[in-house]
């Protein structure tokens, strides 16, 4: 079984279940955090809708949040969710952030090479 991510065009990403599920609600705790929506809207088919406009603040925030760099453990923690909602991101046609310093850069090499490890 797979929790599949999509947008109104297209598939964005299909996940095995229980790494979808994972996914999904480690990005929940972290929109709580930041006091934003996600742009994930879990269906009653086991799918998962994406709003692209809302889930490219989303990403912004999750980057600022990550960025702030108040607590090392948070950093890490964090760093999972920040890459695999980059990949998404650029997968469902949002807006890439802008470059803006070296630990962006790395991190959006680090999210471009894990994209196509993540399978469709």
């Amino acid at each position: 079984m797979s929790y599949t991510f999509q947008t109104v065009d297209i598939v964005v990403w299909s996940p095995a279940l229980r790494v979808g599920m994972l996914y999904l609600g480690q990005v929940d705790l972290v929109a709580g955090l930041a006091e934003v929506s996600s742009g994930l809207t879990p269906r009653e088919d086991g799918t998962c809708d994406l709003d692209v406009e809302v889930f490219a603040s989303f990403v912004k925030q999750l980057w600022r949040f990550y960025a702030e760099g108040r607590h090392v453990a948070l950093s890490r923690l964090l760093h999972g969710v920040l890459l695999i909602s980059l990949a998404l991101l650029k997968r469902a046609g949002g807006p890439p952030l802008s470059a803006g310093g070296g630990v962006l850069e790395a991190i959006l090499t680090e999210a471009a090479a894990l994209e196509p490890t993540m399978g469709t």
